[in-house]
Parts: structure tokens; sequence; C-alpha cells
């Protein structure tokens, strides 16, 4: 699909006059986040970089998962053809020969065979591009998915830091990414691709929207569409016609959930999870969202205990015993996540305040004891959505 050219966006992150230079695109482009956004971000680079009738012969698309640091700068060293650049594109850039697999210092971790190359992947790939022709233009593409957080509190990695830092230094990072807690941003994006696509939908209508189908904006838009045939041409699509069309999304679900559960309101986390039991969630899936909810009360809970702010600094101010206590894979680590979303500090420090060390302590063996009355290895207490429910009340009341 083509995508048609963006000047501007609802959300800072693009636009033309910040993503260009005086003499038209920069060297290095870096993109992350939404799948959708990325592709329009994408889609409006390549226009902007050169014709389209230029790109059977100055456009090279690599996946980062099959090529090669070697290929990627061979297909950049090329000079353009009957056009002023050429444009490599590197999807799932992160995975050029391993880099997303980083060490406790940001640093990717160089095999001795690595090492005769020339260093680190991530070394080899920027000595590579700074020696490229200036008509090439490189744009790398995160994976879609959460990013891993980056050295510098509140930066998001798009593919190592050392590269991000060249990218930086030539060109720009445009992040993509619609947090959970965004709502604002994500109404604003429906909004103005409401406008493009002619259908009457209020601003009270996106929000409802966003709030009902969460923040994939490509599953949002197909909504809106869905929407709009129901209302019929030419009509505002209403909040009612939405609840009509539209199921919640299960995951925003959850997310209430936590919340529920996190602020000791019983009769509604009750209720959520009754709606997302009915709705076909499997109780495992809600079991594991819960725990993980539990693991991250649990931390805030020990980081507020050692005065320890729950924002992107929390990991620099860490003291190394505490430090050790802690889970030591990235996204299970929250003061690693907080560099990326400090949102999530204020959420976490209202709820653990409304537990104990120990309350929490509890919470989690009662957690593992309905996890294993699921798996029928102790004492059948019901069926797994009987025991989700025991389990969610008990919580609430601990």
């Amino acid at each position: 699909m083509i995508y048609p050219i963006m000047a501007t966006l609802p959300y800072p992150a693009f636009k033309k006059d910040k993503v260009l230079g005086k003499d038209g695109p920069h060297r290095f482009y870096g993109t992350l986040g939404d799948a959708y956004l990325q592709k329009r971000v994408v889609s409006s680079l390549l226009a902007w970089s050169m014709d389209a009738d230029a790109r059977d012969f100055n456009l090279d698309v690599l996946d980062g998962e099959s090529s090669s640091i070697a290929e990627v700068l061979s297909r950049g060293s090329n000079l353009p053809f009957l056009s002023d650049r050429r444009v490599v594109h590197v999807v799932r850039a992160e995975r050029l020969e391993g880099m997303q697999r980083v060490g406790d210092d940001g640093e990717a971790k160089a095999s001795p065979k690595s090492k005769s190359k020339g260093g680190s992947p991530a070394k080899r790939l920027t000595d590579g591009l700074e020696n490229l022709p200036v008509t090439t233009v490189v744009i790398f593409s995160r994976t879609p998915e959460t990013p891993e957080p980056g050295a510098k509190a509140g930066v998001a990695r798009c593919v190592h830091a050392t590269v991000d830092k060249l990218i930086d230094k030539s060109g720009v990072v445009i992040d993509c990414t619609v947090g959970a807690k965004n709502s604002s941003l994500a109404t604003a994006i429906v909004e103005n691709e409401a406008r493009e696509r002619g259908i009457a939908l209020s601003r009270e209508a996106a929000s409802h929207l966003v709030e009902r189908a969460g923040h994939d904006l490509a599953n949002l838009f197909n909504e809106m569409e869905k929407c709009a045939l129901r209302a019929g041409n030419g009509n505002p699509v209403t909040p009612a016609i939405i609840d009509d069309m539209v199921k919640r999304a299960a995951h925003e679900t959850i997310f209430d959930l936590t919340d529920a559960l996190g602020e000791r309101r019983a009769p509604r986390a009750i209720g959520l999870t009754r709606e997302l039991m009915g709705s076909g969630e499997a109780p495992e899936l809600i079991l594991v969202m819960l725990v993980r909810h539990l693991r991250q009360l649990m931390q805030a809970r020990a980081l507020l205990d050692a005065r320890i702010p729950l924002d992107g600094s929390a990991a620099s101010r860490i003291p190394p015993a505490l430090k050790a206590q802690l889970p030591q894979e990235g996204r299970e680590n929250l003061p690693n996540l907080l560099q990326v979303q400090q949102w999530l500090g204020r959420r976490l420090a209202q709820q653990a305040r409304n537990f104990s060390t120990v309350q929490l302590q509890e919470a989690l063996a009662a957690a593992l004891a309905a996890d294993l009355a699921m798996k029928g290895i102790e004492d059948d207490g019901g069926t797994p959505e009987l025991l989700i429910e025991l389990l969610v009340t008990r919580l609430c009341a601990a």
C-alpha cells in the first residue's frame, strides 16, 4: 500500500521542516513505534528523497533479521542512477547481527569472531555509515513493539545506542510511539485521519473510539471505517454507533483491571474481571498480567521505601544492593522501564502506597497458589474462572 505524503501530523515527532535539512533529506533516519505511523513516515521520507519512477534503481529494502551489516553498507555505497539520491531502508534494524542483544552497559556484546572483523556490530555499522556517499539516505526502522530503554532517561532506543547517536548527529530519530496512556495523541491522529477520509467524527466520538478500541492506529482506522459504514454516507459517527460496532480492546480492559487492583477498588476490579472472561479472555492470561502488575508494585514499593523517585532517574540512583534484588531482564526491571515510560512512575507510586511490602508478598503467594490450582498441581479450588475471581477479590481486600 502506498501511503499519502504527510507534511505534518498532529504530534511533534514528524513535521517536514524538522525532518529535512536545508538541502533536502538528512543522511540517516531512524523510526520506531506504531507500525502504521512508521509506514506513513517512511512513505513521506521516500517521496521527499526521490521521484517515484526512480525507485526501481535507487531503493533497496533490507530485513535486519536476514541481512548483514556488510550488505547494508554495500548497497549504501552505490551511487544513484538518474537520480540525486538513493535510499537504503532497513526494517527490523535492531536485529542486524544481533544488535538487540545488549549488555548492562548498553553496548552490544561482541563475540571474538566479530571483534576480529573490526569490533562490535554497532561500531562496524557506524564506521561504515560515516564513509557512505552523501547521496545515500539510510532509514532504519525498528520492529513495531515496545522499545528497549536507552541509556539516557526518557529516550527510547531505535537501533542501538551507538548507532542512534550517529543518526542524531547526521539525521533524525522519529518516534512514532503512541503510548498506552497517551489517549489525547491517539485521539488527535484519529481526528486527523477522519478528516482526510471525509468521515464525520467529532472529537468526543474520536476520544470514545480510542477509549473503546485501544491505541493501535491501524486497528482504530479499521474500526472507524466500519462505524462510518454503519452511520451511512455523510452521517456522523456517534458514540452510540461506536458502542454498537466496536468491541472493547481486551488489553485496555486488562490495564483498567490492574489499575482497579492497585487502587483496591474491589467492585470495579471484579466487574472488569468478569467482562474480560465474558469476552473470551483466557484466565491464564489475566493471571499473567496480574502477576506482572504485582511485581511492578513490589519494585515500586521498594524504591519508595529507599526514597528513590519513580521517574527516569531511578536507574541511576538505585544502590547496588537493591539493584541486585530486582529483575535483571530489561522489560521486567522497573527502573529501566521508567526511562521510556515515565508516566508509569506516577501511577505505580500512587498504587504502591496502598500496600505494604508484606501485603504484596502475600498477594504474590496467593497468585502462585491460584496458578498451581489452575494447573492441577495443588488442591482443586474450582474452575479457572472462579479461581481468578476469588484471587482478585482477595487481592483487593488484602
